[in-house]
């Protein structure tokens, strides 16, 4: 028996991966499957990992035997990856020794289903595992998600912060932080009262997380009206460009601040890097971009101040180089 909805999303919201190198057989899989749920397939295992990097389906149905790179080692790599290591893989192979299923397991699937594929079978094991990551997920928001904006939470920060670290130090590539601070927010509240406050906050946070382009990237509300953006393999300069659009994209949602000397709301960014060879703690980078958020905030507001910026400005101001009134 199957709930139809779970946390707002039913099983025909749900996306469903297909990996094969046989095109017939991807065929085969979307027919059975398109009525139930929505279909995306690939031809291989390179691109099975290129695509859970910028997309994250709910299940992959992944074949075995296929060249370069078969199903066990795309499976690998992608529970080695923060950002797809929760997506469950129900494995289709040929063969069903106990040999076979063993090494199934020992892979990391949920599930395996054995060729030719029994269509009832099918269907109501992608049903099974579907709803169970719906649940796992609803279950999540309680857990990781604040609730008045919709970012995650310093529980979320505490938990999987440590296991980003482990994986940037592993794969040799910079993990970079941007700290942000609405601008004037007790000013704001004052003047508009907490209920505008509170949807202030909201639309800031949905304006940068629909802003965050890749799954990885992640928002923590880390504060009041304080936020986090943790953006793996980023480095100063692809994390200035992000930082620096975030920024301008809340400046331009114009959200009226009569006591801001902008005239609207705006936020103040610190930056920093762990890189790959250098021996600082997160906590010390922590400490770094909170640094560079408050020199932001002493030199004017509506910026980022940066590392990675040229060492003869080492802040960018968003919108107006002008405020628009003295407070």
């Amino acid at each position: 028996m199957y709930i139809d909805q779970v946390g707002g999303r039913t099983l025909a919201d749900c996306n469903v991966l297909i990996v094969d190198d046989q095109a017939s057989s991807r065929l085969v899989l979307e027919t059975l499957l398109e009525e139930t749920v929505n279909c995306f397939s690939v031809d291989s295992g390179k691109q099975a990992i290129e695509y859970c990097k910028h997309n994250t389906p709910d299940l992959i149905l992944m074949d075995v035997s296929m060249p370069e790179m078969d199903g066990h080692h795309t499976t690998a790599q992608l529970r080695a990856t923060p950002s797809c290591e929760h997506i469950p893989v129900i494995f289709v192979t040929s063969s069903s020794t106990e040999e076979e299923e063993s090494r199934c397991w020992a892979s990391g699937c949920v599930d395996f289903v054995v060729k030719p594929v029994n269509a009832c079978t099918l269907r109501n094991r992608v049903k099974s595992h579907i709803h169970h990551k719906l649940r796992s997920d609803f279950l999540e928001t309680l857990i990781y998600l604040d609730k008045l904006t919709g970012a995650y939470n310093r529980h979320y920060l505490d938990d999987f912060l440590p296991r980003l670290v482990r994986d940037s130090e592993r794969n040799a590539s910079p993990l970079s932080l941007v700290i942000f601070d609405v601008d004037h927010f007790k000013l704001f509240n004052d003047m508009y009262g907490h209920l505008d406050g509170d949807s202030c906050l909201w639309k800031v946070s949905k304006t940068i997380s629909d802003e965050l382009l890749r799954p990885m990237d992640k928002l923590v509300r880390i504060g009041g009206e304080e936020f986090l953006v943790i953006l793996p393999g980023t480095d100063g300069e692809g994390a200035v460009a992000v930082a620096e659009r975030l920024l301008q994209t809340v400046y331009d949602l114009n959200i009226i601040h009569s006591s801001s000397e902008y005239g609207r709301v705006t936020l103040s960014a610190g930056l920093a890097i762990k890189n790959a060879n250098d021996d600082k703690t997160i906590d010390f980078v922590m400490l770094e971009a909170d640094k560079n958020l408050y020199s932001a905030k002493t030199s004017g507001r509506n910026r980022l101040v940066s590392p990675s910026l040229s060492s003869a400005k080492k802040e960018k101001t968003i919108g107006s180089s002008q405020p628009q009134k003295t407070v």
